[in-house]
């Protein structure tokens, strides 16, 4: 007898046995199908389920804020009935006129007698079903067909709130409809689909599809009760990053440099194990760290080391950023930072001459990486030239333990190579953290992880446990019995008791009595490991992680640039991996993408065109920042089939900048 999908919802991790039985009392109230009443309750997000669905209907799924967004032409819809769509819950979302394809959101996708009857009644050869929650539909076929501009209030105002209310007859809403869609585009085809959408990124379903990446969770986070209005740190620092990126686009050789310093310090700052609230202030000095110096020079150690008179106008100008925002509360560790920018390691810096671990962490790794920028990117440094990638690297090596932390230099030594951008690449941003307040046992720990082949992170407190878990950043936490028994039986009921961790894979590393071990196998410890061989706790994390995958873990967005990883090599480990998704690639104001299914290019865009001159271009870029999304899905018809392999033999196409 097959088994209930609350049953299957269970053993997938994505709730548990209380939330189910919880949702079956809402059942009886309402009459919503049980996936419906786990997210009307919020026990359940929709994405969740809907890519859990998606993976066992072996389709792809629409979100309702998907179908809010979507713009769907008016022939489109003249092809489906209202009353058909009404009864069957069906929303037409495109054509493919010559292929004869109509694609379809639909609550009961696997539903063959339906979608053949669907496409007997539209004289379509073929029907493409994606799968949604009956609310969201509902909502759409209020909104398209009836031209209601309110149709997805509740849905979208109330999160998780899937509530269906009573469809307005056809002739109370004919008039306003026609009125409404009569302005619509008449474009046919699945571009006509501009919005986004999210999928497991191991399908593969040769159909028609295609989107702009799916959007990332929020990083905002509220105290229960508090303003609904409040600036995350990832908004203000976002802001930042946009206002910063305005002023430097007349500066030519450092047009985006505090982006790109403000995203390589923190990745750097997340390996060394900073918590959020110290990443973010990294983050914001990033941003600041030049406004208000003189626009004619860039200073950084590395410059004034070998410049005596850089070094001194460097001291004079070094406060001039937390000047200008005197007035704004910055955060305490970023002011810090911004005035030890230009100490050493050896204490040969300024404008104390602080040394070594008196200078704080943050500044530390702004020194290194804005260092290592300067170097590559600007030949107006005080060296007089633009160094090679390889001479920067020798230069970090060089100057460890005398301009730089030994240890900071190292990890930016592994950043710059390239080496930790394609372990994110390969692990589709998906990472491990690790919480273990002993020094000694965390660096073991880490090591063993990192061996396994996983990107990982590593904490020693854990409020840095808390913030991983507040900001969905982990998918897989490790945590150490040393935290405390009472502490670690929180972070598990903080875990379990939230939709959106409720299956995380949490291990607990430590020695209990078989009475705690009970407790906190109870409370939702996916494993409880011995503290002893470190390889053997490496290889549970990973069965760990890799469970997580086959139950359709989503993966992260992935951002770098070209300085970091070559074309070549970047598109060598995406076609090595087989990789699914999107490749977004942007040279200053120029942008377009690649779409990948298993390692092989179906879409191209870029500067207005599609298709082979679309690639082509893109493949000549020589200077990009570049994200991938494994999760994006392409809504437009695929174009072509070229395997990235056969790309990277292209002599020429790609070639380092």
């Amino acid at each position: 007898m097959a088994k209930k999908l609350g049953e299957r919802l269970i053993e997938a991790g994505l709730v548990n046995a209380g939330a189910v039985e919880q949702a079956l009392e809402h059942q009886k109230i309402t009459g919503h199908k049980l996936g419906d009443c786990l997210v009307e309750l919020g026990l359940l997000q929709e994405a969740g389920l809907l890519r859990f669905l998606a993976a066992e209907f072996q389709t792809r799924f629409v979100t309702a804020d998907k179908l809010a967004k979507a713009r769907i032409a008016t022939e489109v819809l003249d092809r489906l009935p209202v009353r058909l769509a009404e009864a069957q819950n069906v929303l037409p979302l495109a054509v493919d006129p010559e292929r004869k394809l109509l694609s379809v959101v639909a609550a009961e996708p696997q539903n063959k007698a339906l979608m053949d009857e669907i496409a007997l009644v539209t004289g379509m050869s073929e029907v493409y079903a994606y799968v949604g929650l009956r609310g969201a539909i509902a909502a759409a076929i209020r909104k398209h067909y009836y031209g209601d501009p309110t149709a997805f209030t509740a849905l979208l105002e109330s999160p998780g709130a899937q509530v269906s209310p009573p469809v307005p007859s056809r002739t109370g809403a004919a008039e306003h409809s026609r009125t409404t869609t009569s302005g619509r585009s008449t474009m046919t085809g699945l571009s006509s689909l501009n919005y986004r959408m999210e999928t497991d990124p191991r399908l593969r379903v040769h159909r028609p599809s295609g989107a702009t990446p799916a959007a990332r969770p929020s990083t905002q986070r509220r105290e229960p009760g508090g303003p609904r209005g409040i600036v995350s740190d990832a908004d203000y620092v976002e802001t930042l990053g946009i206002l910063v990126g305005l002023l430097e686009q007349d500066r030519q050789r450092h047009r985006g440099h505090s982006a790109q310093l403000a995203r390589q310090a923190g990745i750097v700052g997340q390996r060394m194990g900073m918590p959020h609230k110290e990443l973010a202030a990294l983050s914001i000095a990033a941003y600041l760290h030049d406004l208000g110096k003189p626009s004619e020079r860039h200073f950084s150690l590395a410059s004034n080391a070998v410049n005596a008179d850089w070094k001194a106008q460097a001291k004079q100008a070094c406060r001039a950023p937390t000047k200008l925002f005197e007035t704004v509360h910055l955060p305490t560790q970023t002011n810090t930072i911004l005035a030890q920018l230009y100490e050493a390691w050896d204490g040969s810096g300024t404008p104390q001459g602080a040394k070594g671990e008196d200078i704080t962490l943050g500044a530390r790794i702004l020194a290194a990486v804005d260092s290592f920028l300067e170097l590559t990117k600007n030949p107006g440094n005080a060296h007089g030239k633009a160094f090679t990638k390889e001479q920067a690297l020798e230069h970090l090596r060089t100057n460890k333990g005398v301009l730089y932390d030994p240890v900071v230099a190292d990890i930016v030594i592994q950043l710059q190579s390239g080496e930790l951008l394609r372990h994110r690449l390969e692990s589709e941003g998906r990472q491990v953290l690790v919480v273990e307040p002993d020094e000694a046992a965390r660096g073991e720990l880490l090591e063993a992880v990192l061996k396994h082949g996983l990107v990982a992170h590593a904490l020693s407190t854990m409020e840095g446990a808390q913030d991983g878990l507040a900001r969905q950043d982990c998918d897989v936490l490790v945590v150490s019995l040393r935290l405390g028994q009472q502490e670690v039986m929180d972070i598990l009921q903080q875990a379990r008791s939230t939709p959106e961790t409720a299956g995380l894979p949490i291990a607990v590393v430590g020695e209990p009595d078989a009475a705690t071990r009970e407790r906190l196998v109870m409370a939702g410890a996916s494993a409880v490991l011995a503290p002893g061989e470190k390889g053997v706790i490496a290889k549970a994390v990973g069965n760990l992680l890799e469970d997580r995958v086959l139950h359709n873990g989503p993966g992260r967005v992935v951002r770098g640039s070209f300085d970091e990883l070559p074309p070549k090599e970047l598109l060598r480990t995406l076609a090595g991996g087989f990789k699914n998704g999107r490749l977004h690639l942007r040279q200053h104001t120029l942008e377009g993408y690649l779409h990948l299914e298993r390692g092989r290019v179906v879409f191209a865009s870029f500067g207005g065109h599609s298709g082979e001159p679309a690639l082509q271009a893109l493949l000549k870029l020589k200077q990009a920042d570049f994200q991938y999304d494994p999760d994006a899905l392409l809504l437009d018809v695929p174009q072509m089939d070229q395997d990235l392999q056969d790309l990277l033999a292209l002599a020429g196409a790609v070639s380092p900048g």
